[in-house]
C-alpha cells in the first residue's frame, strides 16, 4: 500500500442509505462501481453502500485526490488499496487488498500507470 500521498480530512463522501446520511471519508474507499444510475461502494470495514447517485458524480468530486482513477467507465478504484498491478500493452488488472481483481480498460491503461507511479 502506498501511503505518501497527501489527505484531506475535510473532504467526505455524502450519500442516503435508507434515508438518513451516511458520510465516509475517502481513504475508507477501496472502490466505486457504476450499477445502471446508482454507485456502490465498497469500504475498508467491508461494508457495501449504495448510493442513487450515478458513478460520474463521485468522479468529480474525487478528481481533487489524486490516488483515484477511474480504470473503466464503470469503476473508480483508491490506489491507496492496491496489492499487485498487472499490466502489459494490451491488458491490465488490480488486485485489491480486499481480494477483488478488477480489469483496466486498454485505453486507460497508460494514464494508469503514469498516475499510479506518481503518488
Amino acid at each position: 500500500m502506498k501511503t505518501n500521498f497527501p489527505m484531506n480530512p475535510s473532504l467526505t463522501l455524502r450519500f442516503l442509505v435508507g434515508g438518513k446520511s451516511k458520510f465516509v471519508r475517502p481513504e475508507e474507499v477501496i472502490f466505486l462501481e457504476s450499477k445502471i444510475n446508482y454507485t456502490i461502494l465498497y469500504l475498508t470495514n467491508g461494508r457495501t453502500y449504495l448510493s442513487a447517485r450515478n458513478l460520474q458524480v463521485y468522479e468529480n468530486k474525487l478528481m481533487v485526490l489524486p490516488y483515484f482513477f477511474r480504470i473503466h467507465r464503470g469503476i473508480i478504484i483508491n490506489m491507496m488499496h492496491i496489492e499487485k498491478i498487472k499490466l502489459d500493452k494490451l491488458s491490465g488488472s488490480v488486485l485489491l487488498q480486499s481480494g477483488e481483481e478488477l480489469c483496466i480498460s486498454r485505453r486507460r491503461i497508460k494514464d494508469f500507470e503514469a498516475r499510479y507511479n506518481a503518488i
